[in-house]
């Protein structure tokens, strides 16, 4: 039950955070498809920028029958949520932290065990670079996009390509 209370605070503070940014010269908004990221293997994004330079993001990822090098779970769904700095250009330097919510079932991944289902929190962050103009159109991210688990820091990397509107 603490756990529900916690994951439903932190999506309405993220959520309301939407409606408090001042009107500005620059999209707030991009969707984009991430590989190797915050998701796990792959993941689906939203994006706001709450100000020109601090913004949040909330994916969602799900896989059946995962067989991955040191991991093997019959399901698995990842919704990364962080909140981001970003600097000012359209070559922007992005600096994130936040939590990804992992649900298994049948396996382990980031040391969740179960032989019938599981789910934890696990601590993300984000370093890395962003191409997204300000009047928004393609959108391009790469960086290191560490996992901090139950057994240990773990490193990661992801790329992205979407769109900013």
């Amino acid at each position: 039950m603490k756990k529900k209370s916690y994951y439903c605070i932190i999506i309405t503070l993220f959520f309301l955070a939407f409606n408090s940014a001042a009107s500005a010269q620059f999209v707030k908004n991009s969707m984009y498809f991430e590989l190797f990221g915050n998701g796990g293997l792959y993941s689906i994004n939203y994006d706001r920028l709450f100000s020109e330079n601090f913004g949040g993001r909330i994916g969602f990822s799900h896989i059946s029958n995962l067989e991955f090098i040191f991991s093997s779970v019959d399901n698995i769904t990842i919704i990364p949520i962080t909140l981001n700095y970003l600097t000012s250009s359209d070559h922007k330097f992005e600096l994130g932290a936040g939590i990804a919510v992992v649900n298994i079932s049948g396996g382990e991944i980031f040391g969740f065990k179960a032989d019938k289902g599981a789910s934890g929190v696990v601590g993300t962050g984000t370093i890395g670079y962003r191409y997204q103009p300000d009047s928004g159109g393609f959108l391009f991210r790469i960086g290191l996009t560490p996992f901090f688990a139950q057994d240990g820091f773990q490193i990661s990397g992801g790329i992205s390509l979407g769109a900013a509107f």
